[in-house]
């Protein structure tokens, strides 16, 4: 009775990374599902760097700690106009770029993801804010694997300079 108890408590606690819910419980910056050659969700609850340049290009640097999996998003201003909230396209000579970086996964193998096509819709954006959804097709740059990459991007805090 002791070990069924200790055994229904140990697994209502344990977290899998691979659970659905997963996402549903991140406390990270960025939310992120991956899908195609790589299937998993990812939590990027690191924040390595901000930077809101909002006549150059706002960037976002983020590792998930259990995983050590990298986030990286980027958007250009275009002809120096300010980058206000709207939908920006990815893919070569566009202003958007996302990327994930996966440095060891297993059968995967180690590998850049980047955006291809797609789009970053940006919400809110300032020094200390950052809120966008993506939606991107990312290829592997040594695999050329294809994934669908998408995700919430909604940081809200101070950056220290």
């Amino acid at each position: 009775m002791v070990v069924a108890i200790g055994l229904t408590t140990l697994m209502s606690t344990t977290c899998d990374k691979d659970d659905p819910d997963n996402l549903d419980t991140c406390n990270g910056v960025v939310t992120a599902s991956v899908t195609g050659y790589i299937n998993q969700d990812f939590c990027f609850d690191n924040l390595n760097s901000y930077t809101y340049e909002p006549t150059e290009y706002l960037t976002l640097w983020a590792r998930e700690t259990a995983t050590d999996i990298g986030f990286d998003i980027r958007i250009n201003a275009v002809s120096n106009q300010q980058i206000t909230p709207g939908t920006y396209n990815c893919g070569s000579g566009e202003p958007g770029f996302v990327e994930f970086i996966i440095e060891d996964a297993g059968n995967t193998g180690s590998d850049f993801y980047k955006s291809q096509s797609g789009t970053i819709t940006l919400t809110q954006a300032s020094e200390s804010t950052f809120k966008a959804t993506f939606n991107v097709v990312a290829i592997g740059y040594y695999n050329e694997e294809t994934t669908n990459f998408s995700g919430t991007i909604d940081f809200n805090g101070v950056v220290s300079k």
